[in-house]
């Protein structure tokens, strides 16, 4: 089949991740695509052909930004890749549109893309946009910014409706779409998680873990990594206190990477801590490398959340038989995975006491991490295999 595939942000084949996997899988299974991708890194708005041809569009950056540029952005993104779908690829023939949340203001481009190219089309929900937004109190169904919400609201649905059929990340996100949006077929609703190449996960463990002295880690400690963003999702403020009130315990040591809007902030919070380290976002190989020695992975949110958010983080710790620790709020059914592989621990994102005797249940069952690590990369195997996924998709558009 011939694929468009839709993307708020460039997409490098050459890395691993979702959404590379998913593109290369696709593409060895002789499927033809077609990347439509809008990124401020592009000097221009060009067609690059090659074995996966890419449409590179220029847009104004939307992240590391406040809220009201990004909404900015957001706005005109819409009418941007639709002119430039409509310049570059009219005289195209394509079976379907694939496309993921964030953003929701696609509504337009897919609506413009089934009639053109009479073909259907497929959303992955990353993201349930703007209710997120409203439990971290950035909108409000009321007031001012309730203007926005609605209107954002509006697109939502309009997307949702467009869309012949929706991929949810869990369970727990099926359950919650249906609840909150009736008027939804339920037959167009499908479970569509994140997923990898599974059989191409592992990165050799260095017993040594000779990284760590580039970084002054001290490889006796029982090491827990945080890799990702670093923004309001995350209940920065809460992990900052968790960290600090586990200082007394001697045995552990926190390391954590990457950016994000709220990233300073968060570090500054971390300063005088002896018990963690704070990086920048590292090269992807080296922040592979560095995560691969540690010895439990961490996922965090926000304990407002009412939506069920599945970090795709996960992935990467279960594919390196590495335990999690995910501390999210009472909604995600990360804490399900978790009970379900015998992979890790869960706490409320609310709970310090919670947090710190997590803390504690890791290094007093150190010996059990071994297993526990192994369970998951079990269950990633079983349940989180791009190949499953792209069966889904022929079976979608083969009308079955």
């Amino acid at each position: 089949m011939k694929i468009l595939y839709l993307s708020e942000q460039d997409i490098d084949l050459s890395q691993r991740g979702i959404y590379s996997d998913l593109i290369n899988t696709l593409a060895e299974r002789g499927h033809s695509i077609t990347l439509c991708c809008a990124d401020s890194r592009y000097p221009k708005t060009e067609f690059a052909a090659g074995k996966i041809p890419k449409l590179k569009i220029k847009v104004p950056n939307q992240f590391g930004v406040n809220f009201i540029k990004k909404g900015l952005v957001l706005l005109r993104l819409e009418g941007m890749i639709r002119r430039a779908v409509a310049k570059h690829l009219k005289k195209e023939q394509f079976d379907l549109v694939l496309y993921a949340t964030p953003p929701i203001t696609l509504a337009g481009v897919i609506a413009y893309c089934k009639k053109t190219f009479h073909c259907r089309s497929y959303l992955m929900l990353k993201d349930i946009f703007p209710q997120n937004a409203v439990d971290l109190g950035i909108l409000s169904e009321h007031g001012l910014r309730g203007i926005l919400y609605r209107f954002f609201k509006a697109k939502e649905k309009k997307l949702y409706r467009y869309s012949d059929r929706i991929g949810c990340m869990s369970p727990a996100n099926i359950s919650y779409l249906i609840r909150h949006e009736p008027y939804l077929d339920r037959d167009k609703i499908e479970l569509f998680p994140n997923a990898v190449r599974a059989d191409e996960c592992n990165i050799e463990r260095d017993p040594s873990r000779k990284i760590f002295e580039k970084y002054g880690i001290d490889k006796e400690k029982l090491v827990f990594v945080y890799g990702g963003n670093f923004g309001k999702p995350q209940g920065l403020d809460f992990l900052a206190q968790a960290i600090a009130q586990c200082r007394d315990i001697q045995e552990v040591h926190f390391v954590m990477v990457g950016k994000g809007g709220e990233k300073e902030k968060f570090f500054r919070a971390l300063r005088g801590l002896g018990n963690v380290t704070a990086l920048d976002a590292l090269p992807k190989d080296e922040y592979e490398q560095l995560c691969a020695q540690c010895d439990v992975g961490m996922v965090v949110l926000d304990k407002r959340f009412t939506i069920p958010n599945y970090p795709s983080r996960i992935l990467s710790y279960l594919g390196n038989a590495m335990p999690v620790f995910a501390c999210t709020d009472k909604s995600c059914d990360v804490k399900d995975l978790l009970e379900q592989a015998q992979c890790g621990k869960w706490c409320y994102s609310g709970s310090l006491e919670d947090f710190k005797a997590c803390v504690r249940w890791f290094v007093e069952n150190r010996a059990a991490l071994r297993t526990m690590g192994e369970n998951g990369k079990k269950y990633l195997a079983q349940h989180f295999d791009v190949k499953k996924n792209i069966e889904k998709l022929e079976t979608f558009i083969q009308g079955k």
